[in-house]
């Protein structure tokens, strides 16, 4: 990570604006956001974008974000209305959207990977196997370009019995903290992913909002999120960081607060080999 900053690092989890206030949170009592993806960007000066949050995959949204530099294109592997409730596999529907990614990425190199969110969890839950996820290696090594699959991992499933034979299937990993107040333990779990995985690379991802425990993540809280993800990127644990996500990044949130003042203050700092 030689003459690469900290902000070079990060990653934008990029959302439709105020997706989150219109949809699964919308009984949380937020205020409504107004910030898209480019203004996001413009604002952070953050890059990197993971294309989530119900930004389609077409070119209408990779036009909408020119300042972006790397893209990740977002899918999965089950279908679960609006993201909540009952969910069932959707093998077809991550196949379509995985050509669908690979269509664009021949027009726009600006895309890295695909994607398959939430798989240690929903998908796994329902009986994800081997054979669902061979038909998007095997699209991938007939059609090009290449688009290499990258899987969610949560920290608080890696106790699940049927993961581990799944990891093979992916290149590298999403690795989130669903719950905030776990933080003094993410380093022994980015290890472990490491150990279980053949050391594949991961990708980290922290909240401006604690969604596993539906509550405000404190300044001090925030502070120590970033603090140990630093850390990480230093010591070349991860390599990135994705802050999620656009729609709450224009709020009065002290986790916002303390971001902006971080950011501000040590996102220039150069990461040593």
């Amino acid at each position: 990570m030689r003459n690469l900053t900290i902000r070079d690092c990060l990653w934008l989890w990029g959302m439709k604006v105020n997706v989150l206030q219109q949809g699964m949170m919308k009984d949380a009592g937020w205020p409504d956001s107004t910030l898209t993806t480019e203004q996001a960007i413009q604002r952070t000066g953050i890059t990197n974008v993971l294309m989530a949050g119900q930004l389609e995959l077409n070119e209408e949204t990779l036009a909408s974000m020119p300042s972006a530099k790397r893209i990740i294109c977002k899918w999965q592997i089950h279908f679960q209305e609006d993201g909540v409730g009952n969910a069932t596999l959707d093998t077809g529907g991550a196949l379509e959207n995985l050509y669908n990614a690979k269509r664009l990425a021949a027009q726009d190199t600006r895309i890295d990977c695909f994607l398959l969110d939430d798989f240690s969890s929903v998908s796994v839950s329902e009986g994800v196997a081997g054979e669902h996820l061979e038909p998007l290696l095997l699209a991938n090594a007939v059609t090009g370009p290449l688009l290499p699959l990258m899987g969610t991992v949560y920290t608080m499933t890696l106790d699940d019995e049927r993961l581990p034979t799944l990891l093979p299937y992916f290149s590298s990993y999403l690795t989130p903290l669903w719950h905030a107040g776990a933080i003094g333990g993410l380093e022994a779990d980015v290890d472990r992913l490491a150990g279980m995985s053949s050391r594949k690379p991961q990708l980290l991802c922290i909240y401006l909002y604690d969604y596993g425990n539906g509550e405000m993540i404190s300044a001090e809280l925030m502070r120590r999120q970033l603090e140990v993800a630093t850390d990480l990127l230093a010591r070349q644990k991860v390599f990135g960081v994705v802050i999620l996500g656009t729609c709450t990044m224009d709020l009065d949130w002290p986790s916002c607060h303390a971001f902006y003042e971080w950011l501000d203050k040590d996102g220039d700092t150069t990461l040593d080999a």
